[in-house]
């Protein structure tokens, strides 16, 4: 969807130290076992961005630095084909063996914002540090507080294309929002989130109704949404979106050595000499069995974790600006743990209505195409049989690549489907390659009319799938494309006789 805010996000306090508490404590142990410099690098790294744990003024500074260090984890994992859940409840031990104030502060963060479990037992490692004198970090106290639910807003297309959903929370004095688009060309995956202030939430949505204003009356919509239909559309997006490796690989090129992160980056959690950073974190159920020296050489793997300076540097934000093509927003996975998290506290969303039929089905397809290449706009092209067979490729990728309610395919699903997926995967000749343009702005019509869609909405779809076509040459000839298509797709059957 074309329709994003312009927040300013969230101001973070900066990492130096705070008044310390002048209250009496229990005494700390004296001795610790010593965290391998590996871990203590990475410590250090993500203080940088959020500030040291155990002296960060808010539990939201504190949730942001363990939601980052979750995400490196989970995208370590997810790297390794290993379960993330293990090497949380792996980190826990560690960090509660290790028993330092340093710890016990992020024991106390990650029992804020991990999942059910890992929070759990992170809650109960803390507690025990504490019986044995450990002291909590100053902001423990303002963490237990309940969080709020402030408001839910969606933004959508009429075609389903995608969602931006906004959401703001409150626990004690800290306020916070986040907006997250929900891309259904992608399957219902986030493709961009952000943290913002939510006293910029009236200037955000303002700005999106002023950019409706410009566009086709009711193409798009800005709708307030309770806490539970905000679980319901966000919360499933955020569990299926995964990090691509290519990505952090793409992020690396043309930075310096030292950048990308070396022997001495703190950034980066990746095998060594071949070995898996998680393996010591695995068949953790049985904890009674973990020994101290075992857990920190699993700690001695962590090597790197990509580029944290780019996990959300949330200094100079007020210049922020997301028109700009290269703003891709905050990084998801180091605000996966915090969303989640919040999302958890909204009620269950409501089931749908038994026997509710959404969209359509490979048995329905035979009826939907009859039903298209009947209409007034398609009846009225050359060659019926490749004319059919495009609506049943439309109708096919459709089904297997896009989260949403098809037939009703929006600018964005019909870019991808013209652009990138009938180039890598339909082998066509001239005479069919000819039909595709005016088949799909047939479909567009027949589609927006079958649901009773408003004729300038129309008007708006087809002039977007014309601007398409304007780089499907381009796309059809890529070298990549081309050997995709030939190796791995199929070739269309229908002639022009």
């Amino acid at each position: 969807m074309t329709v994003r805010p312009k927040p300013r996000r969230q101001p973070h306090h900066s990492s130096r130290p705070g008044t310390p508490n002048r209250r009496a404590h229990p005494p700390s142990p004296e001795r610790h076992p010593e965290l391998p410099p590996e871990f203590e690098q990475l410590f250090d790294a993500l203080d940088e961005v959020y500030g040291d744990p155990r002296t960060v003024r808010t539990p939201l500074d504190a949730e942001l630095w363990a939601s980052a260090f979750l995400g490196g984890l989970w995208t370590a994992a997810l790297q390794q084909d290993d379960e993330p859940e293990g090497a949380e409840l792996g980190l826990v031990e560690v960090l509660e063996l290790v028993a330092s104030p340093r710890t016990q502060a992020v024991l106390c963060a990650v029992a804020s914002v991990a999942s059910p479990d890992v929070a759990v037992r992170a809650a109960e490692a803390s507690e025990r540090l504490f019986r044995k004198g450990v002291r909590r970090p100053d902001w423990y106290g303002a963490s237990l507080q309940p969080v709020e639910f402030l408001e839910g807003w969606s933004v959508s297309d009429v075609f389903a294309d995608g969602e931006l959903l906004i959401a703001a929370f409150k626990r004690g004095k800290d306020k916070y929002a986040f907006t997250a688009t929900v891309a259904n060309n992608a399957q219902g995956s986030v493709v961009e989130v952000l943290l913002v202030d939510p006293a910029d939430l009236p200037d955000i949505l303002a700005e999106i109704r002023a950019e409706f204003s410009e566009a086709a009356e009711g193409v798009f919509s800005l709708d307030e949404i309770d806490g539970g239909e905000l679980r319901r559309r966000l919360e499933p997006a955020v569990l299926e979106t995964v990090v691509d490796e290519d990505e952090y690989d793409d992020e690396e090129e043309g930075l310096e050595p030292d950048e990308a992160g070396g022997a001495d980056g703190a950034a980066r959690l990746e095998a060594v000499d071949g070995r898996d950073p998680l393996a010591g974190f695995e068949d953790l159920d049985e904890l009674d069995d973990l020994d101290v020296q075992d857990g920190l050489a699993a700690m001695d793997e962590l090597d790197e974790l990509d580029d944290l300076d780019d996990l959300a540097d949330l200094d100079d934000l007020d210049d922020l600006d997301l028109d700009e093509d290269d703003d891709e927003g905050d990084d998801f996975a180091a605000l996966r743990a915090l969303m989640l998290s919040r999302l958890a506290v909204l009620p269950e969303p409501a089931e749908l209505p038994g026997g509710a039929d959404f969209g359509y089905d490979l048995d329905d397809l035979p009826t939907l195409l009859d039903e298209f290449t009947g209409s007034d706009d398609a009846r009225e092209l050359p060659h019926p049989a490749i004319v059919r067979e495009w609506g049943e490729v439309f109708a096919r990728l459709g089904l297997t690549e896009f989260a949403g309610d098809p037939p009703l395919y929006g600018p964005e699903k019909f870019d991808t489907l013209i652009n990138v997926l009938i180039p890598a995967r339909v082998n066509a000749d001239d005479t069919q390659l000819e039909l595709l343009e005016p088949v799909a702005l047939a479909w567009a019509r027949w589609s927006t009319r079958r649901v009773g869609l408003a004729e300038p909405v129309s008007d708006y779809l087809v002039e977007a799938v014309e601007e398409s076509f304007e780089d499907f040459p381009q796309a059809y000839s890529d070298p990549v494309f081309t050997m995709d298509r030939h190796m791995f797709g199929f070739t269309m059957q229908s002639t022009a006789g």
